[in-house]
C-alpha cells in the first residue's frame, strides 16, 4: 500500500507532470500544419471543378431536352397535315425555311427549318422524307443543333 519515496520520485517528473515518452515536443509544426492547409484546399478545388462541370453539363442536358420537345412539337404538326400540303414553297413548313411559330420558343436564337429529301418541287414522293432541324445559342454563347427524321405516307 504505502510506497517508498524514491519509487514515487521515478515516477514523477521534476515539474510535477507526468514524464513525456521520448519526445520534448507537442502540438504540430508549422510546415506540417501548411501541407495538411494545402491538401485541404487541393481537395476542395477538384470538389468545386467538379460541381462546376456538373452545373454546366445539366444545362447542356436541359437545352437538349427543350430543343428536341421543340423538334417533336413541329413535327407532330407537320405529321397532322395531309401529304399534298406539307412541302409547298409558300406554306409554314416550306423547305429549308425557318417554321415562324417555332422560333426563339424556349432556346436563344432557336430556330426550325424542314427540308424534304427526294421531293423535286413537283411530285411528292410516297412515302415523304421530312428533316428537321433546330438551331440554337447554347449558354456558353456556342451554336448547337440537333435533326429529327420522320417518313410521311398517304
Amino acid at each position: 500500500m504505502f510506497m517508498n519515496s524514491q519509487a514515487r520520485a521515478s515516477r514523477v517528473s521534476p515539474r510535477g507532470s507526468a514524464p513525456s515518452s521520448g519526445s520534448a515536443r507537442s502540438g504540430f509544426t508549422l510546415i506540417e500544419v501548411m501541407v495538411a492547409v494545402t491538401l485541404l484546399l487541393i481537395t476542395v478545388a477538384g470538389t468545386l471543378v467538379s460541381q462546376l462541370s456538373a452545373q454546366r453539363l445539366n444545362l447542356a442536358s436541359a437545352e437538349t431536352a427543350a430543343a428536341m420537345a421543340d423538334l417533336q412539337a413541329c413535327m407532330e404538326q407537320i405529321l397532322l397535315l395531309p401529304i399534298e400540303e406539307i412541302p409547298v414553297a409558300d406554306s409554314e413548313f416550306a423547305a429549308d425555311m425557318p417554321i415562324l411559330a417555332f422560333e426563339e420558343l424556349h432556346l436563344t436564337g432557336e430556330s426550325i427549318s424542314a427540308s424534304y429529301p427526294g421531293f423535286d418541287g413537283t411530285t411528292i414522293p410516297d412515302p415523304l422524307e421530312i428533316h428537321l432541324t433546330i438551331s440554337w445559342r447554347d449558354q456558353r454563347g456556342g451554336n448547337r443543333s440537333l435533326q429529327l427524321t420522320c417518313m410521311k405516307t398517304r
